[in-house]
């Protein structure tokens, strides 16, 4: 008689379910696809210092009743050129901003580069300008935000880069300027009911 109560409770309330990926729009401007990577074939997007939503990496995420995860892959954008000099400590800041242009945060990725460091993997450029060839990603920092419910857009502008090397520090923070790079974007609705344990 128990037996057959906790089977009938257990049909009556909502199963469990794993968190999926689901579809979203990447709507960037062409000129900010920096190429795409020869194992994986994932987009890898250039990140312009900007305030404008538009200007930025835009994506148009899908309408959610439960909202969920988005996450993306945060790299510097290096060139990688044969007189890159002695080590760098590289800082690049990138801010998130809503549809509205709004910042939902900001986010820091700092490395040690030094001549001769390489990506994981190489990427066929979009551009075949000779500056292009040496421009590569470096690191890797995932960023996981929390999406709310509803229909939303979200973009992913540059704020600042700093290259310091020894006493010398260089701060780039001019409006259009190419400073990151972002890849593997993910977007993961929230999970229905209770995970059973």
């Amino acid at each position: 008689m128990i037996l057959m109560l906790m089977s009938m409770l257990l049909a009556w309330s909502p199963f469990a379910q794993e968190a999926k990926d689901i579809d979203f729009d990447i709507r960037a401007k062409e000129n900010l696809l920096m190429g795409k990577g020869a194992t994986t074939v994932r987009e890898y997007y250039d990140v312009v210092i900007t305030k404008q939503p538009t200007s930025g990496v835009l994506i148009k995420l899908p309408y959610t009743r439960k909202g969920g995860k988005f996450s993306f892959d945060l790299h510097h954008r290096v060139a990688m050129t044969e007189d890159f000099g002695p080590p760098a400590e590289v800082t690049t800041v990138v801010n998130v901003l809503n549809g509205g242009g709004t910042s939902v945060g900001t986010y820091t990725i700092v490395d040690q580069v030094s001549t001769g460091d390489k990506f994981e993997e190489t990427i066929n450029k979009s551009s075949s300008a000779e500056i292009d060839k040496f421009i590569t990603p470096l690191s890797r920092k995932t960023i996981t935000l929390d999406i709310r419910p509803g229909p939303q857009s979200i973009s992913i502008v540059g704020q600042m880069l700093i290259i310091a090397r020894g006493a010398a520090t260089t701060r780039i923070d001019t409006p259009g300027t190419r400073i990151a790079v972002v890849s593997n974007f993910k977007f993961q609705e929230s999970p229905v009911g209770t995970p059973l344990r």
